[in-house]
Protein backbone atom coordinates (compact mmCIF):
# COMPACT_ATOMS: atom_id res chain seq x y z
CA UNK A 1 0.00 0.00 0.00
CA UNK A 2 1.37 3.56 -0.67
CA UNK A 3 1.89 6.10 1.65
CA UNK A 4 -0.79 8.90 2.53
CA UNK A 5 0.97 11.87 1.54
CA UNK A 6 0.88 14.92 -0.67
CA UNK A 7 2.64 12.62 -2.92
CA UNK A 8 -0.52 10.37 -3.21
CA UNK A 9 -1.98 10.05 -6.78
CA UNK A 10 -5.58 8.24 -6.00
CA UNK A 11 -6.49 5.87 -8.73
CA UNK A 12 -10.06 7.19 -11.12
CA UNK A 13 -13.03 7.72 -9.08
CA UNK A 14 -16.19 9.49 -10.18
CA UNK A 15 -19.57 8.15 -9.16
CA UNK A 16 -22.68 8.14 -11.28
CA UNK A 17 -26.02 7.96 -10.16
CA UNK A 18 -28.56 7.24 -12.97
CA UNK A 19 -32.45 7.76 -12.78
CA UNK A 20 -32.05 6.23 -9.39
CA UNK A 21 -35.27 5.41 -7.75
CA UNK A 22 -35.85 3.90 -3.64
CA UNK A 23 -39.31 2.47 -2.66
CA UNK A 24 -39.58 0.93 0.59
CA UNK A 25 -42.69 -0.77 1.67
CA UNK A 26 -45.56 -1.56 -0.16
CA UNK A 27 -49.05 -1.55 -0.85
CA UNK A 28 -50.22 1.28 1.73
CA UNK A 29 -47.42 0.90 3.63
CA UNK A 30 -45.15 1.81 0.03
CA UNK A 31 -43.10 5.22 0.62
CA UNK A 32 -40.92 6.86 -2.05
CA UNK A 33 -38.12 8.03 -0.33
CA UNK A 34 -36.20 8.88 -4.00
CA UNK A 35 -37.24 9.60 -7.24
CA UNK A 36 -35.55 9.53 -10.64
CA UNK A 37 -32.06 10.91 -9.02
CA UNK A 38 -29.34 11.54 -11.68
CA UNK A 39 -25.93 13.51 -11.07
CA UNK A 40 -22.12 12.70 -11.47
CA UNK A 41 -19.70 13.30 -9.15
CA UNK A 42 -15.73 13.49 -10.63
CA UNK A 43 -12.38 12.63 -9.58
CA UNK A 44 -10.91 14.67 -6.46
CA UNK A 45 -14.21 16.59 -6.14
CA UNK A 46 -15.96 17.87 -2.74
CA UNK A 47 -19.34 17.22 -3.34
CA UNK A 48 -22.31 17.36 -0.61
CA UNK A 49 -25.83 16.29 -0.69
CA UNK A 50 -27.96 19.25 1.06
CA UNK A 51 -31.63 18.84 1.52
CA UNK A 52 -34.42 19.39 4.36
CA UNK A 53 -34.71 16.04 7.08
CA UNK A 54 -36.24 13.04 5.34
CA UNK A 55 -35.15 14.00 2.01
CA UNK A 56 -33.09 10.57 1.06
CA UNK A 57 -29.46 12.45 1.60
CA UNK A 58 -28.33 9.49 3.81
CA UNK A 59 -30.41 6.89 1.73
CA UNK A 60 -28.68 7.90 -1.14
CA UNK A 61 -24.96 7.54 0.65
CA UNK A 62 -25.83 4.21 1.64
CA UNK A 63 -26.79 3.42 -2.11
CA UNK A 64 -23.49 4.36 -3.15
CA UNK A 65 -21.50 2.64 -0.24
CA UNK A 66 -23.35 -0.42 -1.07
CA UNK A 67 -25.40 -0.42 2.29
CA UNK A 68 -28.89 -0.43 0.30
CA UNK A 69 -30.13 -1.76 -3.55
CA UNK A 70 -31.91 0.87 -5.45
CA UNK A 71 -35.62 0.22 -6.60
CA UNK A 72 -34.33 1.37 -9.78
CA UNK A 73 -31.73 2.80 -11.89
CA UNK A 74 -27.70 2.33 -11.57
CA UNK A 75 -25.12 3.45 -9.29
CA UNK A 76 -22.11 3.25 -10.40
CA UNK A 77 -18.19 4.29 -9.08
CA UNK A 78 -15.58 4.32 -11.57
CA UNK A 79 -17.67 2.16 -13.97
CA UNK A 80 -18.10 -0.37 -11.18
CA UNK A 81 -21.09 -2.01 -8.99
CA UNK A 82 -20.97 -0.42 -5.54
CA UNK A 83 -20.56 -4.02 -4.48
CA UNK A 84 -17.65 -4.74 -5.97
CA UNK A 85 -16.26 -1.31 -5.76
CA UNK A 86 -16.62 -1.97 -2.15
CA UNK A 87 -14.46 -5.33 -2.33
CA UNK A 88 -11.59 -3.10 -4.08
CA UNK A 89 -11.77 -1.21 -1.23
CA UNK A 90 -12.54 1.94 -3.81
CA UNK A 91 -13.98 3.57 -0.75
CA UNK A 92 -14.43 4.12 3.11
CA UNK A 93 -17.41 5.06 4.71
CA UNK A 94 -17.67 7.97 8.03
CA UNK A 95 -20.89 7.75 10.10
CA UNK A 96 -22.63 10.59 12.32
CA UNK A 97 -21.74 8.59 15.29
CA UNK A 98 -18.15 6.93 16.09
CA UNK A 99 -18.45 3.23 15.42
CA UNK A 100 -15.26 2.53 17.38
CA UNK A 101 -14.11 -0.44 19.74
CA UNK A 102 -14.24 1.02 23.14
CA UNK A 103 -11.84 -1.80 24.17
CA UNK A 104 -9.10 -1.57 21.72
CA UNK A 105 -6.70 1.44 22.17
CA UNK A 106 -7.01 4.22 19.12
CA UNK A 107 -4.01 3.29 16.78
CA UNK A 108 -5.84 -0.20 17.09
CA UNK A 109 -8.96 0.60 16.16
CA UNK A 110 -7.21 2.85 13.14
CA UNK A 111 -5.33 -0.53 12.32
CA UNK A 112 -8.29 -2.85 12.49
CA UNK A 113 -9.22 -2.45 8.23
CA UNK A 114 -5.53 -3.31 8.15
CA UNK A 115 -5.22 -6.22 10.58
CA UNK A 116 -8.62 -7.73 8.43
CA UNK A 117 -6.67 -8.20 5.32
CA UNK A 118 -3.76 -9.38 7.12
CA UNK A 119 -1.07 -6.47 6.73
CA UNK A 120 2.27 -7.36 8.17
CA UNK A 121 2.40 -5.72 11.77
CA UNK A 122 5.13 -2.97 11.06
CA UNK A 123 3.16 -1.65 7.74
CA UNK A 124 -0.18 -1.59 10.21
CA UNK A 125 1.99 0.49 12.71
CA UNK A 126 3.56 3.01 9.89
CA UNK A 127 0.08 3.44 8.41
CA UNK A 128 -1.66 4.12 11.60
CA UNK A 129 1.12 6.48 12.79
CA UNK A 130 1.21 8.25 9.55
CA UNK A 131 -2.74 9.11 9.92
CA UNK A 132 -2.72 9.76 13.40
CA UNK A 133 -0.46 12.39 12.60
CA UNK A 134 -2.68 13.34 9.81
CA UNK A 135 -5.63 13.87 12.05
CA UNK A 136 -3.55 15.37 14.63
CA UNK A 137 -4.23 12.50 17.42
CA UNK A 138 -0.72 11.28 17.65
CA UNK A 139 -0.20 11.96 21.91
CA UNK A 140 -3.79 9.78 22.07
CA UNK A 141 -2.54 6.53 19.79
CA UNK A 142 -2.75 4.46 23.20
CA UNK A 143 -5.72 6.15 24.34
CA UNK A 144 -9.27 4.38 24.63
CA UNK A 145 -12.44 5.77 22.47
CA UNK A 146 -13.90 6.76 25.87
CA UNK A 147 -11.20 8.81 26.90
CA UNK A 148 -11.26 11.32 23.64
CA UNK A 149 -13.91 13.89 23.17
CA UNK A 150 -17.03 13.70 20.28
CA UNK A 151 -14.84 15.23 18.47
CA UNK A 152 -11.39 13.37 18.64
CA UNK A 153 -13.16 9.92 18.44
CA UNK A 154 -14.56 11.42 14.83
CA UNK A 155 -11.26 12.59 13.85
CA UNK A 156 -10.17 8.41 15.13
CA UNK A 157 -12.95 7.14 12.50
CA UNK A 158 -11.96 9.38 9.65
CA UNK A 159 -8.49 7.66 10.17
CA UNK A 160 -9.71 4.51 9.90
CA UNK A 161 -11.82 5.10 7.16
CA UNK A 162 -8.68 6.32 5.45
CA UNK A 163 -6.39 3.39 6.27
CA UNK A 164 -7.23 1.20 3.51
CA UNK A 165 -6.28 4.57 0.90
CA UNK A 166 -9.49 4.19 -1.15
CA UNK A 167 -9.61 6.89 -3.72
CA UNK A 168 -12.80 8.31 -1.95
CA UNK A 169 -14.69 8.82 1.22
CA UNK A 170 -18.31 9.16 2.06
CA UNK A 171 -19.26 11.22 5.17
CA UNK A 172 -22.94 11.02 6.71
CA UNK A 173 -23.31 13.93 9.21
CA UNK A 174 -19.90 13.08 10.36
CA UNK A 175 -20.15 16.63 12.51
CA UNK A 176 -23.61 17.09 12.99
CA UNK A 177 -23.67 15.88 17.05
CA UNK A 178 -20.29 18.37 17.67
CA UNK A 179 -20.40 21.79 18.92
CA UNK A 180 -19.69 24.70 16.52
CA UNK A 181 -15.97 25.29 18.12
CA UNK A 182 -14.91 21.87 17.09
CA UNK A 183 -17.70 21.19 13.98
CA UNK A 184 -15.23 24.30 12.03
CA UNK A 185 -11.72 22.97 13.35
CA UNK A 186 -12.86 19.70 11.95
CA UNK A 187 -14.08 21.36 8.51
CA UNK A 188 -10.46 22.89 8.53
CA UNK A 189 -9.16 19.79 8.65
CA UNK A 190 -10.86 17.55 6.79
CA UNK A 191 -10.25 20.31 3.53
CA UNK A 192 -6.72 20.04 4.42
CA UNK A 193 -6.89 16.19 4.18
CA UNK A 194 -8.41 16.45 0.75
CA UNK A 195 -5.62 19.01 -0.06
CA UNK A 196 -2.61 16.58 0.69
CA UNK A 197 -4.40 13.25 -0.49
CA UNK A 198 -6.07 14.28 -3.61
CA UNK A 199 -9.09 12.09 -2.98
CA UNK A 200 -12.95 12.02 -4.04
CA UNK A 201 -15.54 13.08 -1.09
CA UNK A 202 -19.12 12.41 -1.04
CA UNK A 203 -20.66 14.84 2.23
CA UNK A 204 -24.01 14.20 3.79
CA UNK A 205 -25.01 17.29 5.85
CA UNK A 206 -27.91 19.30 6.28
CA UNK A 207 -25.96 22.91 6.81
CA UNK A 208 -25.92 25.30 4.06
CA UNK A 209 -22.92 27.05 6.13
CA UNK A 210 -20.76 23.73 6.04
CA UNK A 211 -21.86 22.82 2.59
CA UNK A 212 -20.65 26.31 1.36
CA UNK A 213 -17.41 26.20 3.35
CA UNK A 214 -16.27 22.54 2.10
CA UNK A 215 -17.66 22.07 -1.11
CA UNK A 216 -16.75 22.46 -4.92
CA UNK A 217 -20.34 21.49 -6.00
CA UNK A 218 -23.39 21.33 -3.85
CA UNK A 219 -26.39 18.94 -4.87
CA UNK A 220 -29.85 20.22 -3.49
CA UNK A 221 -32.30 17.84 -2.27
CA UNK A 222 -36.06 18.77 -2.82
CA UNK A 223 -38.48 17.61 0.02
CA UNK A 224 -40.16 14.24 0.48
CA UNK A 225 -39.47 12.33 -2.31
CA UNK A 226 -35.38 12.97 -2.72
CA UNK A 227 -35.28 14.41 -5.97
CA UNK A 228 -32.08 16.51 -7.26
CA UNK A 229 -33.77 20.17 -7.14
CA UNK A 230 -30.21 21.89 -8.17
CA UNK A 231 -26.59 21.77 -8.54
CA UNK A 232 -24.27 24.83 -7.68
CA UNK A 233 -20.90 25.37 -7.95
CA UNK A 234 -19.63 26.77 -4.80
CA UNK A 235 -17.43 29.74 -6.45
CA UNK A 236 -14.58 30.06 -3.76
CA UNK A 237 -10.69 30.52 -3.76
CA UNK A 238 -9.61 26.61 -3.04
CA UNK A 239 -7.76 27.70 -0.43
CA UNK A 240 -10.08 27.78 2.30
CA UNK A 241 -9.72 29.54 5.57
CA UNK A 242 -11.80 30.04 8.71
CA UNK A 243 -11.84 34.32 7.53
CA UNK A 244 -13.65 33.10 4.54
CA UNK A 245 -16.98 32.68 6.67
CA UNK A 246 -16.85 36.04 7.64
CA UNK A 247 -16.80 37.38 3.41
CA UNK A 248 -19.41 38.55 1.08
CA UNK A 249 -18.55 35.70 -1.24
CA UNK A 250 -19.54 33.53 1.36
CA UNK A 251 -22.51 34.89 2.61
CA UNK A 252 -23.82 35.49 -0.99
CA UNK A 253 -23.61 30.99 -1.61
CA UNK A 254 -25.32 30.79 1.44
CA UNK A 255 -28.36 32.93 0.29
CA UNK A 256 -28.00 31.36 -2.66
CA UNK A 257 -28.70 27.99 -1.74
CA UNK A 258 -31.09 28.71 1.12
CA UNK A 259 -33.37 30.89 -1.54
CA UNK A 260 -33.64 27.92 -3.55
CA UNK A 261 -35.49 26.35 -0.54
CA UNK A 262 -37.96 28.25 -0.36
CA UNK A 263 -38.52 28.67 -4.32
CA UNK A 264 -41.74 26.00 -4.07
CA UNK A 265 -42.46 25.39 -0.55
CA UNK A 266 -45.51 26.00 0.95
CA UNK A 267 -46.12 28.94 3.28
CA UNK A 268 -47.14 26.36 5.96
CA UNK A 269 -44.40 24.19 5.86
CA UNK A 270 -40.49 25.55 5.96
CA UNK A 271 -37.90 22.90 5.38
CA UNK A 272 -35.85 22.08 8.49
CA UNK A 273 -31.78 23.08 7.52
CA UNK A 274 -30.22 25.22 9.31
Amino acid sequence: MSSISSATVPEACHIDVDHVSVVFGTGTQQVTALSDVTFQIQSNEFVSLLGPSGCGKSTLLRLVGDLLQPTSGNVRIAGQEPERARLQRQFGIVFQTPALFDWRTVRHNVELPLELLGTRRKECRRISSELLEMVGLTRFADHYPWQLSGGMQQRVSIARALALDPPLLLMDEPFSALDEFTKEKLQLELLEIKRSTGKTFLFVTHSIPEAVFLSDRIIVLSAHPGQVHSIHSVNLPSDRHSELRETEAFYHMITTIRNCFYEERDESHVPEVL
